[in-house]
């Protein structure tokens, strides 16, 4: 593949930066055979959950973050983002049910006014998945929204999350737990869980998938086991992941959605160099590796070397397949749709890169459910050593190839999910890749300006006052939401975090209705600190 440069209208490159208390077993009812849903077509979003007793309930603000706070509220950062997608699953599977859904272990819990309300951490988790549902593909092909089990599930010692003999089952509720993909049990072989209604092979009850161990969930997050394959692990590798989608009226999601930061491990990108049959001239050196040396942003980033075998031709073609690592037997699912989160084909999807390597391009292969596979048109890499972004609206067709449709109309039509982001070039080359994310539309600067903690648009007094506010407080390692801006990994609002503010003071747009406000006095030892001149100091990122 040859790179066309920037044609206009053009892709984007900008620069920049408690196990659950025992817990208890969730929705008792019977699992009913088969929700109808339009074949290739996505999940409706419902802005609210009707709970009984509370009434309607936004979903995203409300009800999910305080679902995960009851059920599974202490629990490792990815065991909560895959409890929101359980829980989300779940009230939206009730909801097109009944019409509602109940509050307590008949169903999951919402509110138990003794155990309060959800903390930052649950809408962080929450924010994360936002939108992200379960559904499975049955033998007609139509997409069935699943029934999401979980209970609490024995406590595992390791080294897998199957229970040994020994450890503690305290509620009792191991024997409903499925270990779905170790198994490797997909399609109608997946039985489920006694929980729910089993059907057999011929005619299986598609929405029981099986269930989820919340204590099982929590280890394998401890063990750097990202959401999608906690997701995977319990209701199946053929499990399909996917945004809802807002009808008439309705707001699209809000949150950047990152796909991949590299934080925890290599996300959808860690699959062999090898694996794309279109590979053209790869030399056997060509090689992917999750660095700390290099990150746009938080302290981990992927570096990718590139082996011209000069023998086989004068240039290449090197497809990084996508898939999760949980992508069934020998890969099976790996590049398709399974393997990846299905998206609606709405604002914009792309990641960062640095590179000193000339001639380099950079282009995109989406599948389009049941349309084939799309190519972005590629783009020139900037070779100067900085981070850049690179972007593709997914509503403008000019930047999709037609002659790679089934239709030839050149517009993204269906759900897609991302194939592979393809390089060319005619040397070797090493090139560094962080940050792989989907923009949903209306969301404004796809990336927020480093230092720019409230989501403003500008690193101004706001945000000193949101960093201030959370001063010598541990938070999540790489969480700019919740101040961890200096990218050195210790997950403490401090010093660091505060140079970087100051060094990119006045940075951005000013917000049309800002109005100062007064910087909270710290205490005196705070202020001694902010007197000293190493402060004022720009680190180095």
């Amino acid at each position: 593949m040859s790179g066309t440069g920037l044609l206009a209208p053009k892709a984007v490159i900008s620069t920049g930066p408690r196990p659950k208390r025992a817990a208890w077993i969730v929705g008792l009812a019977v699992c009913l055979l088969g929700s109808h849903h339009t074949a290739h077509a996505a999940f409706d979003q419902f802005e609210t959950i009707n709970v009984v007793g509370f009434g309607h309930v936004p979903t995203e603000t409300d009800y999910v973050p305080n679902v995960v706070h009851q059920e599974n509220g202490a629990a490792s950062f990815e065991a909560l983002k895959a409890q929101a997608v359980a829980a989300r699953t779940f009230a939206y599977y009730k909801m097109r049910l009944g019409g509602s859904i109940q509050n307590g272990t008949q169903d999951q819990v919402y509110h138990i006014p003794s155990r309060g309300w959800a903390r930052q951490v649950h809408f962080d988790a929450t924010n994360a998945t936002e939108g992200e549902i379960l559904s499975i593909r049955n033998f007609s092909g139509n997409d069935i929204l699943i029934a999401s089990f979980y209970v609490a599930g024995a406590i595992p010692s390791g080294p897998t999350p199957v229970p040994n003999p020994w450890d503690s089952d305290p509620t009792n509720t191991e024997k409903w737990v499925t270990h779905t993909y170790p198994t490797g049990v997909i399609g109608g072989d997946n039985l489920g869980t006694p929980l729910g209604f089993i059907g057999s092979p011929t005619n299986p009850n598609w929405p029981n998938r099986g269930a989820k161990s919340q204590n099982g969930a929590n280890f394998m997050g401890q063990q750097g086991i990202s959401y999608v394959d906690i997701l995977k692990y319990y209701y199946g590798a053929d499990i399909q992941l996917e945004t809802v989608s807002p009808t008439g009226g309705q707001p699209p999601l809000q949150h950047l959605k990152l796909l991949t930061d590299f934080e925890l491990n290599d996300g959808y990108l860690g699959n062999p160099t090898d694996f794309s049959a279109n590979n053209l001239n790869l030399g056997a050196s060509t090689s992917i590796q999750r660095v700390s040396s290099h990150a746009h942003d938080g302290v981990f980033g992927q570096r990718i070397d590139i082996d011209l075998d000069e023998g086989a031709g004068s240039s290449f073609v090197f497809n990084h397949v996508t898939g999760t690592e949980f992508a069934g037997v020998s890969n099976m699912f790996t590049g398709e749709r399974e393997a990846n989160l299905a998206l609606e084909p709405l604002g914009s999807i792309g990641f960062w890169l640095k590179t000193s390597s000339p001639g380099l391009n950079v282009g995109l292969h989406v599948d389009e459910d049941g349309d084939g596979t799309e190519l972005a048109l590629p783009v020139s890499v900037i070779d100067d050593g900085q981070w850049h972004m690179y972007e593709w609206s997914l509503e403008d067709p000019a930047l999709w190839s037609s002659g790679l449709y089934d239709s030839g109309d050149g517009i993204l039509s269906n759900s897609i999910t991302l194939d592979a982001i393809t390089f060319s070039g005619n040397q070797d080359s090493v090139v560094y890749l962080d940050d792989l994310f989907w923009a949903p539309p209306n969301l404004g600067p796809p990336w927020p300006i480093l230092g720019d903690i409230d989501g403003d648009g500008f690193v101004g007094i706001g945000d000193l006052n949101y960093l201030l506010a959370r001063w010598n407080q541990t938070v999540p390692v790489g969480d700019h939401a919740q101040g961890d801006i200096a990218g050195n990994g210790d997950g403490f609002i401090g010093i660091d975090d505060l140079n970087v503010l100051l060094s990119n003071w006045n940075v951005g747009t000013p917000p049309t209705d800002a109005v100062g406000s007064l910087v909270p006095e710290p205490g005196t030892a705070l202020l001694a600190i902010f007197a000293s001149p190493l402060l004022l100091r720009r680190r180095s990122l």
